[in-house]
């Protein structure tokens, strides 16, 4: 396949993936097993189907030492990302808005990015900052002002989602990938089917609600196993190999408005006004900000910082990119 077409492929890919968990969330929310329960079987049975693609493709199962470090990077990317967004939407906050505010993680990365991978935000990607700061906090009133809106602190509960994604995705991208796509997807894997256990176990004092056969439990596990699990995380990955930090973190602006297309079409949540302005107020400083953070160069590294792998553009080529002399890769 042609590399354009790959990449477009795996962008396109990735955004509808990722839209999908958001979706699977909401009807995770209405079943009558406990979510946290629900989403502890999606992880483990996710990570027996990989077991075996593993099996099936490189032969064996990769070792535990082999796979600390996707591990870790699983607990943040995976774990911690989907549990604050799953307590959000459990708490009534609407599949949209939860999307919106998950999608300023390219602003967090590109803020962290002056410290950590040596890039700097110029002014413009500031204002952009606040702008689309300014948007989300419509949408979340908007959404308050819904006859079942959520407490207000559960709009708090996706923003450390944020974090979390953000501190994964950067650690993901500061070491050149040690396994095979599989191996590095069944380690996260692992990572979240433990992190969910344990959220189910404390929630249900030390009892996990057994899977059913109702048909409504079994297509939300469907849904959330093939498309959410397998296919979001298999292209997240997948775009962070290929595309870098940068420009995946750009495709995540474009979830939210798929997921309120999902929403809408599935559940009949919509926006109000003030919800709709604020939505083209985050993308427009989102925009603002990625644009900035993109034409900004390096800042001046010590030479005695550790080494980081550099990411490459869309206008350049992965072998250009690594012919170039070692920059911090940008965010």
């Amino acid at each position: 396949m042609p590399t354009q077409a790959l990449s477009l492929l795996i962008a396109t890919g990735f955004v509808l993936c990722w839209s999908s968990g958001f979706v699977g969330g909401r009807l995770a929310s209405a079943l009558d097993t406990p979510v946290l329960s629900l989403f502890a079987w999606r992880f483990l049975l996710a990570a027996l189907l990989v077991a075996a693609w593993c099996r099936l493709t490189l032969g064996a199962v990769p070792t535990v030492r082999d796979m600390c470090r996707e591990v870790i990077i699983g607990s943040l990317t995976m774990g911690g990302y989907l549990l604050g967004v799953i307590l959000a939407l459990d708490l009534g906050v609407s599949a949209g808005v939860t999307a919106l505010i998950a999608a300023l993680q390219p602003l967090l990365a590109a803020s962290m990015a002056g410290r950590w991978l040596g890039e700097r935000l110029g002014a413009l990607g500031w204002l952009g900052m606040a702008v689309a700061t300014l948007g989300v906090s419509l949408c979340v009133v908007d959404d308050m002002q819904r006859a079942l809106g959520a407490p207000w602190w559960a709009y708090l509960l996706p923003l450390l989602s944020v974090v979390s994604i953000t501190l994964g995705s950067v650690l993901a991208v500061r070491q050149a990938p040690s396994m095979p796509l599989p191996s590095a997807l069944l380690a996260q894997l692992i990572a979240a089917s433990g992190i969910f256990l344990l959220a189910a176990l404390i929630a249900e004092r030390g009892a996990l609600s057994p899977p059913t056969l109702e048909p409504s439990f079994l297509a939300t596990l469907g849904w959330l196993v093939v498309l959410s699990s397998l296919g979001g995380y298999g292209f997240f990955v997948a775009s962070l190999r290929r595309l870098g930090v940068t420009l995946t973190s750009a495709l995540v602006h474009l979830t939210p408005a798929v997921t309120l297309v999902w929403a809408a079409a599935m559940f009949g949540e919509r926006l109000g006004p003030a919800g709709l302005v604020g939505m083209a107020l985050a993308g427009v400083g989102a925009g603002l900000a990625i644009r900035s953070a993109r034409r900004s160069g390096p800042t001046h590294r010590d030479p005695d910082a550790p080494h980081v792998p550099r990411t490459w553009s869309a206008v350049e080529s992965p072998d250009a990119a690594h012919r170039a002399p070692s920059r911090a890769s940008q965010c």
